[in-house]
Order: structure tokens, then C-alpha cells, then sequence
């Protein structure tokens, strides 16, 4: 297996091709491990060193390490990147070699060729990783020092056949709460729901709405929303459009935009990633009806999974989900090494 390794941001273009395909042979694809998404992240938010690591084999990308090198606190770190607007991180790896990738890059952080470094931080990795169990054994192999972290759960809905078995799943509260509210909505006489999934004229304008609803929703979202972030949100926005996964859903009641979400239609599963509300409609609930129709949506396509990603707002266990924990993973040279352990 050969490692080369990228400093230059032009590689996530140079590299898209056979990243692409990689993902499609890992167990961890995702849209926020597309190259196009860490590109953007980068653009807007990255500091410190690119060091993007490939793994090949005669020409075939094996695993990828998209990693940054940032001095935090008088130690210098080395981490995935991405974990404020991204919910799920992780290296690509080609399903079955994820214990090779992991002692490669073990491997090169213990050589001459990696920069100096005190920690290895995996940001955002699922429970349900393959990597995640990898990790410890390998990093012992190498006398580092690991420990997983819990930062939250990302809750994921399984989805049946039907629209009525989905019903059935939920609690009997939580399945008359929906039917009522679906029921209030659609008694009115003005009211449509569409989605947006093209690069179209009217997108900018559509996705500036949704924003604007994201920021009116509570007050720490309009905090979250300065500037950097809106641009960072348009720029990949635009691109998943283009890439035919992203999608801006939209319920209107009397002409107004009352509720509005972003989701990725990835991989026959939707990723639910954020959400709008318009305070003026907040007594008719037109975020939760919107959400009913995405599900149903989902399931009358044959998806397989409705993730609603990082965060374990109440409302996402009321639509039936159950917890995924989401973990860091770090990996650290014991104190006063002065160096990453030569070993491998």
C-alpha cells in the first residue's frame, strides 16, 4: 500500500474521481465526506496545515485521510476537519481494509516523513463505524494513548414498507398529536408543499428564505448564522444541488413560506440536516406536517432510512428514531515522549 500525501486544496478537485468511487466502496459514505463538501469547508473555514493523506494500490485508492494541523492550547494537532457544520466524519476506507489504513496511517505518523504532532482527533464517528473498534487496538500496537468520547447521538429513524406502518410504530400520542396536526393543516384552503433538487434561477433566491427562516426559528440558530456561515451554507448548497443529492423542501400556507427544511437524498436514504420556521405559523405546527410529508415521501420511494443527524431534540424521538452515539476518537503519544513512538 503507498501513502502520498496533499497539501495543496486543489487536490480535492485533482482527487475527485477516485474519491468518488471510494466512497461508493466504503461502509461510511456520506454527503459530508464527499470531496466537494470538504472542499467548501475548507474555503470558508480552514486553518491551519491541509495534510490530505491517500492509501493506493496499483492505482486504487484504498482509504483516504482528510486531515488539518492546527497548535491549540500549546500542542499541535492533528484532526479530521469539518465537525462544526458537519455531522458525520470519518476516513473513507474501501469496506474490509479499514485495520490496513489505520496501521498505514499509524505507521506514517510514527516515521520521519509526518510533521510534529501530540494528539490525533477523529471528529464525529458513528458507534456503528467499523473504524471505531479498530482504533484502540491499533493505537496500542504503536504505544499511543486512545480514548473514545462521547459528544452526542444522531438519531436514526428505520423505515418500513407503508405509510400505516410507520403509524403503528410510534406511540399512540405521539401517532394522534401527528394525525391532528396533519389534519388542521391540510383543512385549510391555501396550502402546498414542493422540493427544490435543481441548480435552478429561483434557487438563490429560495435558499436566502431558507436561511432567513433558519435564523427566525430560535435565537441560537440566528447567532450561528453570521455571515461566514451563510456562505459556507449558499456555496454547498448550490453544490449538492448540482451534484443531484441536496434538496430544500418548502410548505406554504396563504402564499407565505411557513416551514422549510434541508435534507441530502444520498445513498436511498434521506439526511435530515436543518431546518426553518416561520414564528408567524408556529401554532400550526407547518414544521412537523412538512416533516410527516418528508417521511412519507421517503417511504413511499423505498428509502431505508430517515437520519435525522447530530442532536437529540425531542421532537426527533416523537417521529420514532433511536439513538446512534456519535464519539471523537483521540489518539495521543504519551506525555514527555517528545516524539510519536517509532514503532510499525
Amino acid at each position: 500500500m503507498q501513502l502520498c500525501e496533499f497539501q495543496d486544496v486543489a487536490a480535492f478537485d485533482e482527487l475527485m474521481e477516485g474519491w468518488i468511487d471510494l466512497l461508493r466502496r466504503s461502509s461510511v459514505d456520506s454527503p459530508f465526506l464527499r470531496p466537494s463538501w470538504l472542499r467548501i469547508w475548507w474555503e470558508h473555514f480552514g486553518e491551519g496545515e491541509l495534510h490530505l493523506l491517500t492509501f493506493d494500490e496499483e492505482g486504487r485508492l484504498i482509504g483516504i485521510a482528510p486531515l488539518r494541523r492546527i497548535a491549540r492550547d500549546g500542542r499541535w494537532i492533528l484532526e479530521t476537519f469539518g465537525e462544526e457544520v458537519t455531522d458525520y466524519l470519518d476516513l473513507p476506507v474501501e469496506s474490509g481494509r479499514e485495520e490496513e489504513v489505520a496501521h498505514a496511517l499509524l505507521a506514517w505518523l510514527a516515521s520521519p516523513a509526518a510533521p510534529e504532532w501530540d494528539s490525533l482527533i477523529l471528529w464525529n464517528i458513528r458507534e456503528d463505524s467499523p473504524m471505531y473498534p479498530i482504533w484502540p487496538m491499533v493505537a496500542t500496537a504503536y504505544g499511543l494513548m486512545v480514548r473514545a468520547e462521547s459528544l452526542t447521538v444522531c438519531p436514526v429513524l428505520p423505515l418500513p414498507a407503508t405509510w400505516e406502518a410507520y403509524l403503528q410504530m410510534l406511540g399512540g400520542k405521539d401517532r394522534h398529536e401527528l394525525r391532528r396536526k396533519m389534519r388542521r393543516v391540510e383543512a385549510l384552503e391555501s396550502v402546498r408543499w414542493y422540493i427544490l433538487q435543481e441548480d435552478r434561477p429561483e434557487v438563490g433566491e429560495a435558499i436566502e428564505i431558507f436561511l432567513d427562516l433558519m435564523a427566525a426559528s430560535n435565537p441560537e440558530k440566528a447567532d450561528f448564522l453570521n455571515e461566514r456561515v451563510r456562505a459556507f451554507f449558499r456555496q454547498v448548497i448550490h453544490q449538492g444541488l448540482q451534484e443531484g443529492w441536496a434538496r430544500l423542501s418548502f410548505i406554504e400556507i396563504d402564499g407565505k413560506k411557513a416551514a422549510t427544511y434541508l435534507d441530502f437524498d444520498y445513498r436511498n436514504q434521506i439526511w435530515l440536516y436543518n431546518a426553518g420556521l416561520n414564528p408567524r405559523f408556529a401554532g400550526l405546527s407547518p414544521g412537523v406536517v412538512l416533516l410527516a410529508y418528508l417521511i412519507r415521501q421517503a417511504i413511499e420511494q423505498g428509502k431505508r432510512v430517515f437520519d435525522f443527524l447530530r442532536g437529540d431534540e425531542p421532537y426527533k424521538f416523537r417521529f420514532g428514531a433511536r439513538e446512534v452515539p456519535l464519539y471523537r476518537i483521540v489518539i495521543s503519544r504519551p506525555e514527555g515522549s517528545g516524539s510519536a513512538t517509532r514503532s510499525g
